[in-house]
Parts: C-alpha cells; sequence; structure tokens
C-alpha cells in the first residue's frame, strides 16, 4: 500500500473516532445535565422541609380514619393519553371516596426517561391542582423512579411545598428526603399516627441496585413510635422483605385480590429494617407499592402487610391489571391490629 492511501485511511479513522468522540461526548454531556437539573422552578427551599409544622389531624366522633393511596401513576408529562386516562381515573375516585388524608406512595412520575417531550414537575403541578381541589391534606413517600432525571426528591418535595394541602418533615440525622410522623387525634387524646417515609432508590441512578431502608431509618421509626405509644400505620414504596414472608404464611384478608407475579423479597438487603421493628407491637400497618403487578393484604406477625399494584396507565403492568387506588380505613377506637383496621381497592 503506497504513502497516499495509508494518509487516505489514516484521516478517514481519524474522522470516524472523531465524530464518535463528539457523539460520545455530547450525549455524555446531556446525561450529566439530564441527571442533574432542577426543572422544577420551585419557590421554596427544601431545607425548610426540616423546620415543617408537626401535622395533627383528627377524626369524627365514629373514630373512623381514612387514608387514600395512590402508587405507580408514572406520570409522563400528565397530557399524554396514558396520564389524561389516569388523571380522569384519579378524579372520578377522588370524587367518590371521602378522606382524611392521601398518600403517595412513590414513583409519581416516570423514572430514566430521555424522550425531549418528557415534563416532569409539568405532570406533577397537573396531578397537584387535582388533588388540591378536594381540600383533603395528602403528602408524598419518594420511589425509586421519581428522582432519577430532571431533579432529585427533594426538588420534588421542593416544589410540592408550594400547594396549600400538601404536608411533609424530615430529620436532618437520618437518610432519606422524607421522614415524618401524622398524629391523629380524638378530641384531645392521640389515637393513632401515620409515618411517611423514604424507602430509597437505586445507586447509581437508573441502573444500579436497590438501596434498603436504612438502619437509622429503621431506629428513628422505632423510637417516634415508641414515644407515642399508639397504633402505627407506615406507608412507603419498595416492600421488605417480610412481605414475602406475610404473603406466604399470614392470614390473607378476604376480598382484596392475591398477584404473585415478581417475588415480595427482592430487595434482599431490607431485612434489616423488618429485624429491626419486629417486635414493635405499636407498629400494625406496612403499606407500600413498586411491584406494579402484585398485590395483597395480608396479617402477619400482628400487623398487617398490603402492597397496591399501579394506580396510572402509564406504569408498566400486566394485561390482567386495572389501575386501581387503596382506601385504609382504621377504626382509632378497636386497639385489636387484626379488627381495626379494613382494606378496599377503588376503580373509577
Amino acid at each position: 500500500m503506497n504513502k497516499s492511501k495509508k494518509k487516505i485511511i489514516t484521516r478517514i479513522i481519524s474522522i470516524i473516532l472523531a465524530v464518535v468522540l463528539l457523539a460520545v461526548g455530547t450525549f455524555g454531556g446531556y446525561l450529566l445535565y439530564r441527571f442533574n437539573c432542577d426543572k422544577s422552578n420551585a419557590v421554596n427551599s427544601y431545607d425548610s422541609v426540616y423546620n415543617a409544622n408537626q401535622v395533627n389531624l383528627s377524626t369524627d366522633d365514629s373514630g373512623l380514619f381514612k387514608i387514600l393511596k395512590i402508587t405507580d401513576t408514572h406520570f409522563f408529562d400528565g397530557v399524554c393519553e396514558n396520564d389524561e386516562h389516569t388523571l380522569n381515573d384519579m378524579k372520578a375516585i377522588l370524587d367518590k371516596t371521602p378522606c382524611d388524608l392521601i398518600v403517595v406512595t412513590g414513583d409519581l412520575v416516570d423514572g430514566f426517561n430521555l424522550k425531549p417531550t418528557y415534563d416532569k414537575f409539568g405532570a406533577i403541578d397537573l396531578f397537584a391542582s387535582l388533588v388540591e381541589k378536594y381540600d383533603t391534606p395528602w403528602t408524598f413517600a419518594p420511589g425509586n423512579n421519581d428522582f432519577e432525571i430532571d431533579g432529585s426528591n427533594e426538588d420534588i418535595i421542593a416544589f410540592m411545598m408550594q400547594y396549600k394541602h400538601f404536608v411533609c418533615g424530615n430529620s436532618k440525622d437520618i437518610d432519606g428526603s422524607m421522614q415524618f410522623v401524622i398524629d391523629v387525634y380524638s378530641g384531645d387524646e392521640l389515637v393513632h399516627s401515620v409515618a411517611i417515609m423514604d424507602s430509597g432508590a437505586r445507586k447509581p441512578k437508573a441502573i444500579g441496585s436497590y438501596q434498603p431502608i436504612s438502619e437509622n431509618q429503621a431506629n428513628w421509626l422505632n423510637d417516634e413510635v415508641n414515644a407515642r405509644k399508639v397504633k402505627t400505620s407506615v406507608f412507603f414504596h419498595m416492600p421488605t422483605t417480610a412481605f414475602q414472608t406475610a404473603y406466604d404464611n399470614g392470614e390473607a384478608y378476604k376480598d382484596f385480590e392475591r398477584y404473585n407475579t415478581y417475588p415480595y423479597d427482592e430487595i434482599k438487603d431490607d431485612y434489616i429494617f423488618d429485624d429491626v421493628i419486629k417486635d414493635n407491637e405499636y407498629i400494625t400497618l406496612l403499606s407500600c407499592g413498586h411491584q406494579h403487578s402484585n398485590n395483597m393484604c395480608s396479617f402477619y406477625n400482628g400487623r398487617y402487610y398490603q402492597l397496591s399494584s399501579v394506580s396510572g396507565y402509564s406504569a408498566g403492568r400486566n394485561d390482567f391489571i386495572v389501575p386501581s387506588c387503596t382506601l385504609t380505613t382504621i377504626n382509632t377506637l378497636d386497639d385489636n391490629p387484626k379488627t381495626m383496621y379494613s382494606f378496599e381497592q377503588i376503580r373509577a
């Protein structure tokens, strides 16, 4: 091969390599931007969450306290066909389901999504604006997908703090973006508590293994519950290993559909949380989502383990799953953990 041909080949290879490196560099820079930017335009600082007022709610004379759980909606932009379907269902459910508290147990929005039309905070605004119309306190337990792109869980919470009925809280000395307790009173008497927890996500974002609930979070929960000495319902996103044990060995709640599409104990290290709280008699309900096509409610070891399938049409799911919300009714006058709860799947 003569020198002229070698120069041409070398030049072509150099051009190809330069194009590849430019493309990789551009895409890498775009990923760094998308992973780390905050598109929320939040008017509040997340730091104010640490100074949030203690949340106290009350029951009426019946002693009943109703919590509507929404989970795994995976909103994309709030206006696509699936999202419109979800929002219409949410309105229909909220119209016919009076409640005292609304809890969003994570994956409110889609996770790792590079489509330019993805609008995380636009979707959150449409959802929050709908919920606000019902004058009901509502809160958010972060999921594993919420923080993956276009803003962190802290950005989401700071954004949500602009809404009048949104309630939140956290402690600086523990892991996670949201940990606080809502106290429920009958008159002047504390009769029940509701704990909201951040159950972790992935490290690194979108591709790593799931993080378990940390030991300091579990200890925080124990301390808060033991200080109050009333029955407590706990809401978070991802199930712990005890959910599989409860599914296999617990007593299934009547008339609540049971699906075992995925292993309930997929996050193996979450046994740490289970070990820390297993003997706490005041923790009477653990309620979560995350596993889109799983569904269960079982009474085991003195408490209910309840996992709900998806609430949204943009969330991946098996064909037999119809999006729904879960209504948990707590009879705060009943001291028996097994009989004080009733659970109902609500569909539009």
